[in-house]
């Protein structure tokens, strides 16, 4: 594992106050992108993560689709890193000690800081292993999407008879659906015979959380396209279904990084970090969290990339404002917030609360928004 360390420098005075980010995720891009344009020479920053770049979750499906390359869709975060008092370690975190600060890594080295921030994302919730040939693709964390993904694509021409479940049948879910049916019509010029595709939704609808009207629009898309859908599913028993499918991908219940139960950090009933409305763990005030890996104790809201995103500045303000002995800001979540759900063939559909839209207008709108999201980190 390269365990290279970039940007690494300090003042003729030293660092006086160490911040330790674990993981790339929405948020912490924001963080470093933040103490890279407004250096603070008294706050020294290191970075563990175990790539040197990480995707942003907006795009995925339209790379999938086809529409954007890997490069479109990745923040370098080794450039956005290379700040002076900024290193990056490209390990994976496995442990975590909240009492002391020290975070322990895969290769068995271990660093200490002042304050720790978490934004590690989540995982696919457990499933028995394939019996047979089937691929199973989690959807989370996003690394591991693009290994799975990376095997199926070979199979999306030579296969003739592929067959897809996606498990969950939440926004997500809908997408993937939705971009892998554009890509195998594309790959084989038209309607891809023999390819199959259904929607495995564990409760009795697809889309919680979205209003009548935009779940109206989505199931409507979903049969234009011949996606069947499939409520009252138990997408938990993998064996069972790699039976019937030739490649799973979970893109339903997720669960937290092992290695947080062993933290000493106060959790959520599912395990995730409680954080005041801070960011800050109410265990541990030298611990913040974002992005999957928290439970917003006083707001709770359904975890999604929108809300890592918003997250981002506050957590940043905090940071600094922990390491100055300053009073800390709230993250004020909206209870409602634009969804931009694209349908494969850059068309789209928009909800807000009850209102919704749809069409290729709403696609590129949608365009416009992520490329602007990635921009500002090109350094």
């Amino acid at each position: 594992m390269d365990t290279s360390v970039i940007g690494a420098s300090t003042t003729s005075r030293g660092p006086r106050w160490h911040i330790v980010l674990i993981g790339a995720g929405h948020a912490h891009v924001e963080v470093l992108r933040r103490f890279r344009l407004r250096h603070n020479p008294s706050v020294r920053l290191t970075l563990v993560t175990p790539g040197r770049d990480t995707s942003y979750s907006g795009m995925l499906p339209g790379y999938v689709a086809g529409h954007y390359s890997r490069g479109d869709i990745h923040i370098r975060v080794d450039r956005l890193a290379e700040f002076a008092g900024c290193a990056a370690i490209f390990q994976r975190a496995v442990e975590l000690d909240a009492g002391t600060c020290r975070v322990g890594m895969e290769d068995g080295s271990s660093i200490c800081g002042d304050v720790i921030s978490i934004d590690v994302g989540a995982r696919a919730a457990v499933t028995a292993p394939a019996r047979n040939s089937a691929l199973i693709v989690p959807a989370k964390p996003m690394d591991a999407f693009e290994r799975g993904w990376a095997k199926v694509e070979p199979r999306l021409q030579t296969d003739q008879d592929i067959n897809f479940g996606i498990v969950g049948g939440g926004g997500a879910g809908v997408e993937l659906a939705l971009a892998i049916r554009y890509r195998l019509g594309r790959l084989r010029a038209g309607t891809p015979r023999g390819a199959r595709i259904v929607l495995l939704e564990r409760s009795h609808e697809i889309l919680p959380g979205f209003s009548a009207h935009a779940r109206k629009r989505l199931i409507r898309i979903l049969a234009a396209h011949g996606i069947d859908i499939q409520t009252d599913t138990d997408g938990s028993d993998g064996e069972t279904l790699s039976r019937e499918f030739s490649v799973l991908i979970l893109a339903g219940g997720v669960r937290p990084v092992d290695w947080l139960s062993g933290s000493g950090l106060a959790t959520d009933e599912a395990g995730y970090i409680a954080v005041n409305r801070h960011l800050q763990s109410i265990s541990h005030p030298a611990v913040f969290a974002a992005g999957d890996a928290a439970a917003m104790i006083e707001t709770p809201r359904a975890k999604s990339g929108v809300m890592a995103v918003r997250q981002g500045p506050v957590l940043a303000q905090n940071l600094q404002r922990m390491a100055h002995g300053l009073s800390l800001n709230p993250f004020l979540p909206q209870r409602e917030w634009l969804n931009l759900i694209s349908t494969g063939d850059q068309y789209a559909v928009a909800s807000r609360g009850r209102w919704s839209a749809e069409g290729y207008w709403v696609w590129r709108w949608k365009d416009w928004i992520d490329r602007k999201f990635m921009r500002r980190f090109e350094f």
